[in-house]
């Protein structure tokens, strides 16, 4: 292995270098979500100007290494071994909001915290994910959903330029203004961006904080906990919810009580409601939770004024890094009571048969209102949408989570994730729609069609043969699956 010297004479004296050992611990050298497909990378590089990491494409090149880009460690399918060189960005984490244009640039190693927290700061917000956690651009190549999708769609239909380093060293301003093949390569990486260059910077637009009319400046927020015995409840609950008004973002999930909770491990359903508007708007919208009915049959039911910059603080439990974690995700146009009634069973029997996975496993679905992601469609001259998001009309994400330490339980993991998959796509399957997947929940050996269209795949192999032809940057797409 090339040692870290002669690695550092390709770079500024601030970049900092690291080769792990043989023997070096893998958390030491590489911190991700989900420890699947993941060994000691070649190196690890923490570039501190645009100029270090196209002295790391040049290496890469000259070393045959392929370049994974990281920032939050979230992109769990990407596979990283000893031909890689994990480029850490969490140097390039500057925010900036401008207020006078209602737009907000962000440095490519940027956290969701670290956004959320500068936005709020000037009092706006913009499409950071529902986890503190991830990595801003990562989230932007799969979409970038948000809280906010009922209301101004996804964040690639309101991307106002992207910074991209290509792997023949260019520096490209990407706008929607592009023309020719850099308007081909901006429409692709608004949703399928892995793999074409390093994203240094992107500027979404901003929106005020005032303009959501929020009572007392805070959002509104339902909290039910039902026991297991209220499946049925629950799940009838969740199908009243499911097409929501446009500021409300019904959330459903399957999860075990925590070590800190009086009834340890214990199986529970929980339902979340966040309303972006008004606080008597929300009691309208979310007039279903409210009932009495529904209350007596919850461990608790609470509503909540959260502050703005609190948004997020719910997902922390699910941010932990290290672990094996196996994600199968479906998007859907719709799913039945009987269908989540099930999905909770076989997600109890998986926990309650495999101990290594019980504590930590759960099942999360997500709904938002689509008129608005319909809305921004950017139709070509063939019809089809330029920019590389297929579901528009599908408004709930299933994600179900196997979190597990021992790789044997994959086996037992795989089986449970198809099983749910098809638990919960069996109204679609009915409705004889395709089965669809969100690109930022991918997993390994997936077959990608269910992400993008053989047009879309086609697509990608010819923008990646363009903009980087000796395959420098890792690639979702080879043959229509994971290389």
């Amino acid at each position: 292995m090339t040692n870290t010297i002669s690695i550092q004479s390709f770079f500024s004296p601030s970049c900092e270098v690291k080769i792990p050992e043989p023997t070096t611990e893998l958390h030491k050298i590489v911190s991700r979500w989900s420890d699947s497909g993941v060994a000691l990378p070649a190196a690890v590089i923490f570039p501190s100007t645009e100029n270090d990491i196209i002295a790391a494409i040049r290496f890469a090149k000259e070393k045959g290494l392929r370049i994974i880009p990281g920032s939050g460690g979230h992109g769990s399918f990407v596979p990283i071994d000893s031909k890689t060189i994990y480029l850490d960005l969490k140097r390039f984490r500057t925010v900036s909001v401008d207020k006078s244009n209602d737009s907000v640039t962000i440095a490519g190693g940027s956290l969701a915290a670290d956004v959320l927290k500068a936005c709020v700061a000037e009092g706006y917000y913009t499409f950071f994910p529902n986890s503190n956690a991830v990595g801003m651009i990562g989230a932007f190549l799969g979409g970038a959903s948000s809280a906010f999708n009922g209301i101004h769609g996804f964040g690639i239909d309101n991307v106002l330029t992207i910074r991209l380093l290509t792997a023949s060293g260019s520096v490209l301003t990407l706008t929607p203004s592009s023309t020719g093949e850099e308007a081909n390569l901006f429409n692709t990486i608004c949703g399928a961006g892995h793999g074409l260059g390093v994203i240094t910077s992107l500027t979404l637009r901003a929106f005020p904080i005032s303009g959501l009319h929020l009572t007392d400046n805070k959002i509104w927020v339902r909290k039910i906990i039902f026991p297991p015995t209220a499946i049925a409840t629950a799940a009838e609950l969740y199908t009243q919810l499911q097409r929501p008004a446009g500021p409300l973002t019904p959330v459903i999930g399957f999860a075990r009580a925590p070590p800190t909770s009086p009834a340890k491990g214990a199986p529970m359903i929980l339902l979340n409601l966040a309303y972006l508007g008004p606080a008597e708007e929300a009691e309208q919208a979310a007039a279903a939770a409210l009932a009495p009915e529904v209350v007596d049959k919850a461990i608790s039911a609470e509503t909540l004024a959260v502050p703005f910059a609190n948004m997020n603080d719910g997902a922390e439990a699910f941010n932990g890094h290290g672990g094996l974690k196996e994600m199968y995700t479906a998007m859907l146009e719709s799913v039945s009571a009987t269908s989540l009634t099930r999905a909770f069973d076989r997600w109890k029997k998986f926990g309650d048969e495999v101990e290594d996975a019980r504590p930590r496993s759960y099942t999360i679905v997500a709904s938002w209102n689509t008129q608005a992601l319909l809305a921004n469609a950017t139709a070509g001259a063939d019809g089809i949408d330029k920019k590389f998001y297929r579901s528009r009309g599908r408004g709930l994400l299933m994600q179900s989570t196997a979190w597990y330490e021992k790789p044997k339980t994959k086996a037992a993991a795989d089986e449970y994730g198809r099983e749910t998959l098809e638990i919960f796509r069996e109204e679609d399957t009915k409705n004889q729609l395709a089965p669809a997947s969100f690109a930022n929940n991918i997993r390994f050996g997936q077959d990608m069609e269910e992400v993008y269209s053989k047009d879309m795949i086609g697509e990608l192999k010819r923008m990646r043969q363009l903009w980087d032809p000796e395959g420098v940057f890792w690639s979702p797409v080879g043959d229509g699956r994971f290389r």
